[in-house]
């Protein structure tokens, strides 16, 4: 079980830590037969009326090398599953059901130094075989001017973290726990800050 969390994850924010931001399975629901949207707003689909159901949530972070040099124009796609865990994807068995307003697989840059920024919904758990269910989480495909690097973000508090395979197989499961960040605004909706540390840039 991740030790320490939003400690671990707060010491990557500050820039205490440098250490390579752990590899992941690319996942059975990466939509290869489509190209990504390019988008800051995960919850709303182009040409379609109404929002994505679920929590809406904003996630933020910079791309960084082990210098902690930012990486500027790094391509980040992310997929994931909808609010009650089910991937728009035509291999998902999942018998939940798909959410109209969200497809869940956008790309997006970092700015010049280093930050990204996108909103989403919190994605939810789902079976991943028999007796198992995988905690929410976000993947992450990013390509940096010389590395890529497959990962996944998980989310703090979540009981089934401590269970789940995939995460505890990384060699520091803390730092793909993000950390909650307060809001200015009472009324709005979570943040979550996720920096994300390549080997080279």
């Amino acid at each position: 079980m991740p030790s320490n969390p939003n400690l671990r994850a707060s010491a990557t924010i500050a820039g205490a830590s440098r250490q390579h931001t752990p590899h992941q399975m690319l996942g059975p629901f990466f939509l290869t037969v489509e190209t990504p949207h390019a988008t800051s707003d995960l919850t709303v689909v182009d040409g379609v009326d109404g929002r994505a159901q679920g929590e809406i949530i904003e996630v933020k972070g910079r791309v960084l090398n082990r210098d902690g040099d930012a990486v500027g124009g790094a391509r980040l796609v992310v997929w994931q599953a909808n609010s009650l865990g089910r991937y728009a994807h035509p291999s998902d068995s999942n018998p939940a059901p798909l959410d109209p307003n969200f497809v869940g697989f956008a790309k997006l840059f970092s700015a010049h130094d280093g930050r990204y920024c996108f909103k989403t919904i919190k994605p939810g758990a789902y079976p991943a075989g028999r007796d198992r269910v995988r905690p929410p989480h976000i993947h992450f495909e990013v390509q940096g001017k010389f590395d890529r690097l497959i990962t996944q973000m998980y989310f703090p508090g979540e009981p089934l973290n401590a269970s789940d395979p995939v995460l505890l197989s990384a060699n520091d499961a803390d730092l793909l726990i993000a950390q909650p960040l307060a809001s200015e605004d009472s009324g709005h909706h979570r943040q979550f800050a996720f920096d994300i540390v390549l080997m080279r840039g």
